[in-house]
């Protein structure tokens, strides 16, 4: 007995898997993530260092080359990328595809700390680093703007609030938030400080001192014990220019005396802007961009981000615009739906082609059954290998609709010229099976075998086409499947 005949002899099992088949693959369909291209996890590592004040070729003589020369011992590195500005210092390393960034961020932390010997003493907080994926850019910016609140304060509810909401909706990897940060901002007079005898080391020194956080430890008594909990903390220009910064002539000389506290931001010559055409443009406004986590599905993660925007928006005063200024889910959905209306054309070109040719309706509906069961098996199986409806693997199965017919015409006219010649239509089956089963497992690895080498193919492009090439691999041995078992049946 070979191996179709069993399917033909059995027609209600060959029924029952297939009704299975379609099944799983239409659940297994509104499973698979949607995206825009296939997801390749770069190994990138960036490394941050901050040391306000100084220029951009200190921070490229002091910072970076001292970090650079120890990256570069780190094994599977490809390329550095230094960028140093004013107060700033990133760099991006970059490692070969083969080598795990969790694995390469032991190393990068490290060459950090061989170099923190020839970094200045006087950072404010050691470098940093963090995994970062180049492919895995925002999938949503979120705009706040208002026109009687400060920058400052308007920072703090897009961090503090929006930020940490919406960075809670499943699917969110990190909520970047870019805008202008509150701060106190000290200008002291020269003139002033040189006729007292105090230099900036002391103004310096007395604000570090004046402004601090310790534990202070508890009072015990007889029958309760309180805790100490000292005012250490300023918050305010005000409570700035009451700080006591040195003695003269047995009187106090308080920072106001010397100085003008501003309530301000940490960067007074960044002003991020918001216009829409109509309204002109609007200053202090925060931008919040929203990444999304491995293998979410871009375009449900943006409706459930949407739901928390639309809720949040009732919760915010009413000076305050919240919206959405980029959604990357839109154009997603627009090229998929665009697809998905090719995948149908072809489907029925295909469909009357195969009537133009076999001039009957009851023979072309047997191929024209292999489409979309080949589909739904073909979903099933992306699904367990981890795949993504993006623009290549749907590209994949519009370029296989054409190959998944062949298979089952050459099965169905086998079977024909058996009925033609007095066969019964069971043995015709039966027979016609039993002499092509070879050529058409020989014909679907013929096909198949020529895009295995896209499978192989290495680098950032190869990994961005294999699963445009698998796919179509997948597709072709699906309709191999079908053509010798719900075909022949």
């Amino acid at each position: 007995m070979s191996f179709s005949e069993v399917f033909i002899r059995k027609p209600i099992m060959t029924v029952l898997v297939n009704v299975v088949v379609v099944i799983f693959g239409l659940a297994m369909y509104f499973k698979l993530p949607v995206s825009d291209l296939p997801v390749v996890d770069s190994p990138v590592i960036e490394v941050s260092v901050s040391y306000p004040g100084a220029s951009s070729t200190m921070m490229a003589s002091t910072v970076a080359t001292p970090l650079e020369n120890q990256f570069m011992q780190i094994q599977g590195l490809r390329t550095i990328i230094s960028d140093n500005t004013e107060g700033q210092t990133n760099i991006i390393l970059t490692f070969d595809l083969d080598r795990s960034v969790d694995l390469a961020a032991p190393d990068v932390q490290a060459a950090i700390q061989n170099a923190s010997a020839n970094l200045p003493t006087d950072l404010p907080q050691p470098p940093s680093y963090k995994k970062t994926n180049p492919s895995d850019m925002p999938i949503m910016y979120l705009v706040l703007v208002s026109d009687t609140l400060p920058a400052a304060q308007l920072y703090d509810y897009g961090n503090d609030m929006i930020g940490r909401r919406i960075s809670m909706v499943y699917g969110v990897s990190q909520v970047q938030v870019w805008g202008v940060q509150g701060a106190v901002r000290i200008q002291v007079d020269p003139n002033k400080l040189a006729a007292m005898g105090i230099g900036l080391g002391d103004v310096s020194g007395a604000i570090k001192q004046g402004t601090v956080i310790i534990p202070s430890g508890s009072l015990n008594g007889t029958f309760h014990a309180y805790s100490i909990k000292p005012q250490g903390q300023m918050f305010s220009a005000a409570e700035y220019e009451d700080l006591i910064i040195a003695y003269r002539n047995n009187a106090p000389v308080r920072l106001k005396d010397v100085a003008t506290c501003l309530d301000s931001t940490q960067n007074d010559l960044t002003n991020v802007m918001y216009g829409t055409p109509g309204q002109g443009m609007r200053s202090g406004a925060v931008i919040l961009a929203v990444s999304r986590a491995a293998g979410t599905n871009t375009v449900e993660l943006a409706g459930n981000i949407r739901k928390t925007v639309d809720a949040m928006t009732k919760e915010l005063p009413a000076s305050v615009e919240f919206s959405v200024f980029f959604d990357k889910s839109i154009p997603i959905v627009e090229s998929i739906n665009d697809v998905k209306t090719t995948i149908l054309i072809a489907l029925v070109l295909v469909i009357l082609v195969i009537f133009l040719f076999l001039g009957r309706i009851s023979d072309t509906v047997i191929p024209s059954i292999t489409l979309p069961m080949t589909l739904m098996m073909t979903f099933i199986v992306m699904y367990i290998l981890g795949f993504s409806l993006d623009n290549l693997s749907m590209m994949g199965l519009v370029l296989a609709i054409g190959f998944v017919v062949d298979d089952a015409i050459v099965v169905l006219e086998n079977t024909v010229r058996h009925i033609e010649i007095g066969s019964k239509p069971l043995k015709a089956a039966v027979d016609s099976a039993r002499e092509i089963t070879f050529t058409i497992i020989s014909m679907t690895i013929s096909l198949a075998v020529i895009f295995v080498p896209l499978v192989f193919m290495g680098g950032v492009i190869g990994r961005t086409f294999r699963e445009f090439a698998v796919t179509v691999v997948l597709t072709i041995i699906c309709s191999g499947i079908i053509s010798l078992t719900l075909s022949p049946m």
